[in-house]
């Protein structure tokens, strides 16, 4: 990937977390689970750039930097955990995780772009951009559905199952709310 697409990405999350400040939203959890979506971007740019382009897109985009922070931050106390209830869980195969990260971009491109609609006080102007994130939005769900039932046909665990649907329902829920 180019600095350029790495910028994109950077800016995109940076946006977010101004919309997510806007509205109030300033609690540490609050923010990673309003934010999950952005997690594949964030990977995409933490292991595809140099340190100095790291530093450069953290000072040209300041809520992106506190976005990164605070997803190392929970990273690291995860790991420092003695134990997790998904500990020993078998993973996904490759493909199901790429089909998770791809629904997540998609998942904070619906909510950014309702978010940007949201208090317009003339829809009608927008009504195409409207009308494709609503079609965008069924496509996502249509292959939301699809995704939670691959684990589901191949006997993944329960536990692990529950944990899709509980971090997708809740995006699902967020999402359909912006949407309304």
């Amino acid at each position: 990937m180019s600095m350029n697409e790495f910028r994109r990405l950077a800016a995109k999350i940076d946006q977010h977390m101004q919309q997510l400040a806007a509205l109030g939203v300033s609690d540490t959890h609050a923010i990673i689970n309003r934010m999950v979506g952005y997690v594949p971007n964030l990977h995409k740019i933490w292991v595809g750039t140099s340190d100095q382009q790291l530093m450069a897109l953290s000072h040209e985009f300041p809520e992106f930097y506190r976005y990164a922070l605070i997803m190392e931050e929970a990273s690291e106390a995860e790991r420092n955990k003695a134990s997790r209830p998904y500990d020993g869980m078998a993973e996904f195969s490759e493909e199901h995780k790429q089909r998770a990260a791809q629904l997540l971009v998609t998942a904070a491109t619906l909510e950014r772009g309702y978010q940007a609609f949201r208090g317009s006080s003339n829809l009608q102007i927008f009504q195409p951009q409207v009308n494709e994130l609503g079609r965008l939005h069924r496509q996502w769900l249509s292959e939301l559905d699809s995704f939670k039932s691959a684990p589901r046909a191949q006997g993944a665990e329960p536990m692990a199952l529950g944990y899709v649907n509980e971090a997708f329902g809740r995006l699902a829920d967020r999402i359909k709310q912006l949407a309304g």
